[in-house]
């Protein structure tokens, strides 16, 4: 969470950063506007009453992280910040009930931390305040007394709050998890977001009623958070926030990569030694096909970190894609050591391995790259050409299900670099596609992507026809005329092909898919 990110470290505890957000400072003028000290007593129990609560938000998320060391996931650190706190995990623990046990910790130590603070005031109120003569230690008894009732109420909020079935809030992850083990991971997401929109919606309005305005930042922080359960509505918040702030990244998001070239190429002009702009820039380059500038740029990000895990990783599919694969495997193995939990490194080597014919190994490595991030689709397709190639017809549709659930879009039509998969693996296509055409007989995207795995493998005549019928769907995507004049190009259809190419222009502002066919018709 880059909101997160200005913090200071204060202890490390059991290998856990413990930070505070700068924005804790405003708590202390916050404590002061509720309790309006007039003496030092009074100040001293604003303090400790402050202190109490920070100490309680600190032990709730203790609790996430041992729940989580002791199911094998690593933490990196815990922030304290204004609206509560958050634990880094290094990386999901992909297994629902190891989720339940991690943010149920939580809310259970907030219940002990309330037993312990009502234990406190019983023992105060009954055993020491009707016994103690001293007026000045009774006033301090009082003191304590109240706030330890006023810290037990708190830690009943805690509990409360984090309970309520919201995500990303310790009960809408407790009801995710144990949907996922019910209905599947998809599944789950659907049905945690369909509970946690109106109950959101019903407490940012308590809050607007009782003018509780941190609360009201919280659910507008929670509305950013419960999005991410839908990668539509992600997209467009991302679109949104990087046409605001980062102009490159809103052309990259929205593929129009020939541009966000040319805001890479000035963000490197200004910063030539980062090498995140040279790798971003790379990525372009391989959206278009352009390798050879794509190397260069990734070799320069590795002159600059020689072992960024990123660059290595590109540089490896690029060497992948020229069909040197021990090259390749070795770059994803350096990628892996330096980040272990990173899933991509994983499916690369899943990749090349299915490239080299080698079934059962590819499985082993896109396993683990699924159970590190299930929520990435192409993970599930490629698993799925493994599972067809080892004739596991079920386990191969199923994992096709999976990446149609995750994003069926983009599963359905392989950006360019990607059409690769499509090589040798016709059959696979041909079901995948036929199945998604049965059941949806009117859906473009099925067309369109069996169209490209036609035209990959040379079968030209069948691509123009699912092509034909694609555009008969979606009369106004450029990519179907850019593909089907391709397939007459190759059958010397010249007319034709002339005419598809002249129609990508006037169908899109894309300006990598304008030049390409501006190139293509002067071929004629």
């Amino acid at each position: 969470m880059k909101l997160l990110s200005s913090s200071l470290r204060l202890a490390r505890i059991r290998g856990v950063d413990i930070r505070f957000h700068f924005s804790m400072l405003l708590s202390i003028p916050i404590a002061y506007l509720l309790f309006r000290p007039n003496n030092f007593r009074e100040a001293a129990g604003a303090s400790l009453w402050l202190l109490g609560l920070i100490s309680s938000v600190l032990l709730h998320e203790l609790g996430h992280a041992f729940a989580a060391q002791l199911v094998g996931v690593e933490v990196k650190s815990i922030v304290i910040w204004l609206l509560g706190g958050f634990t880094s995990f290094r990386h999901p623990s992909g297994k629902p009930a190891h989720e339940l046990a991690i943010f149920s910790a939580g809310p259970l130590v907030n219940m002990l931390l309330g037993f312990f603070f009502i234990v406190a005031y019983i023992l105060l109120f009954f055993w020491f305040l009707p016994f103690e003569r001293n007026p000045e230690l009774f006033v301090w008894g009082q003191t304590l007394a109240n706030l330890s009732f006023s810290l037990a109420l708190a830690n009943m909020v805690l509990v409360v709050f984090n309970l309520l079935p919201i995500y990303p809030l310790d009960g809408g992850n407790m009801m995710h998890s144990v949907v996922e083990m019910i209905f599947g991971r998809s599944n789950a997401d659907w049905i945690t977001l369909l509970v946690s929109v109106p109950m959101l919606l019903v407490l940012a309005a308590y809050a607007i009623i009782t003018r509780d305005y941190l609360l009201l930042a919280s659910c507008v922080l929670i509305s950013l958070a419960v999005g991410t359960l839908n990668l539509a509505f992600l997209r467009r918040l991302n679109l949104g926030i990087n046409y605001l702030f980062k102009r490159s990244g809103y052309y990259y998001l929205r593929e129009d990569f020939e541009r966000a070239v040319q805001e890479y190429t000035q963000e490197i002009e200004r910063e030539p030694q980062q090498p995140a702009h040279y790798l971003a820039r790379a990525a372009c380059y391989l959206n278009i096909m352009q390798k050879e500038r794509a190397i260069q740029d990734v070799e320069r990000a590795l002159k600059l970190t020689p072992h960024n895990p990123l660059a290595l990783q590109l540089r490896g599919e690029l060497y992948a894609m020229d069909k040197n694969f021990d090259a390749a495997l070795d770059l994803f193995a350096r990628a892996q050591a330096f980040k272990p939990h990173w899933a991509v490194p994983y499916f690369g080597r899943g990749s090349v391995l299915l490239d080299k014919r080698e079934f059962q190994s590819a499985l082993v490595e896109l396993d683990k790259a699924i159970s590190l991030s299930p929520q990435t689709w192409l993970f599930y397709l490629e698993r799925s050409i493994v599972h067809f190639k080892l004739g596991r017809l079920d386990l191969a549709h199923k994992d096709q299900a999976a990446a149609l659930r995750v994003s069926e879009k983009e599963a359905l039509v392989m950006a360019e670099v990607n059409l690769m998969i499509y090589e040798d693996c016709l059959d696979w296509a041909e079901d995948f596609y036929t199945h998604v055409l049965l059941r949806q007989p009117r859906s473009g995207y099925a067309y369109q992507g069996r169209a490209d795995a036609y035209r990959v493998n040379n079968e030209h005549v069948k691509a123009i026809a699912d092509y034909t019928r694609a555009i008969e769907l979606m009369p106004k995507e450029a990519g179907l005329f850019l593909g089907r004049g391709k397939s007459h190009l190759a059958l010397k259809e010249s007319d034709n092909a002339k005419a598809d190419f002249k129609k990508v222009s006037s169908l899109t502002d894309i300006l990598h898919l304008q030049r390409q066919a501006e190139e293509l018709l002067k071929t004629f």
